[in-house]
């Protein structure tokens, strides 16, 4: 039976095929409504057959932070996770900074950079 069902639906995907390529070009949608359920007209809880939703970022808003971080930084007083946080900002910063300069760079401008490494590994960030 489960064989019958299977070509009973290819059968119908052929039929909506040929229907969508005898349209002179036109795109149809099929809708998937159930189990063994098409459409040509969207139908409650029905999905478009083929069209995957895209994943929407939105890359204003920080990545979330990871997990081993926040542990790492659990067991820290509330005054160095602060500074955590703030040595975070101040190296992604130093970094922005020092690609914008490229070849340009001297050893003075990256020191900044270098403080702000020292100091984060000294807290354990």
């Amino acid at each position: 039976m489960a064989a019958s069902a299977h070509r009973g639906i290819g059968r119908a995907l052929l039929v909506l095929a040929a229907l969508g390529a005898s349209q002179a070009g036109a795109q149809m949608q099929v809708y998937r409504c159930g189990a063994r359920t098409y459409s040509q007209a969207p139908c409650p809880g029905g999905r478009l057959v083929g069209v995957t939703p895209h994943r929407v970022t939105d890359r204003s808003k920080p990545p979330p932070q990871d997990r081993a971080i926040a542990a790492k930084r659990a067991v820290l007083a509330p005054e160095q996770r602060q500074e955590c946080r703030a040595l975070d900002v101040r190296l992604r910063e130093e970094q922005r900074s020092l690609r914008a300069r490229g070849d340009a760079v001297t050893i003075e401008d990256e020191m900044p950079l270098v403080r702000a490494q020292k100091r984060f590994r000294e807290l354990r960030c």
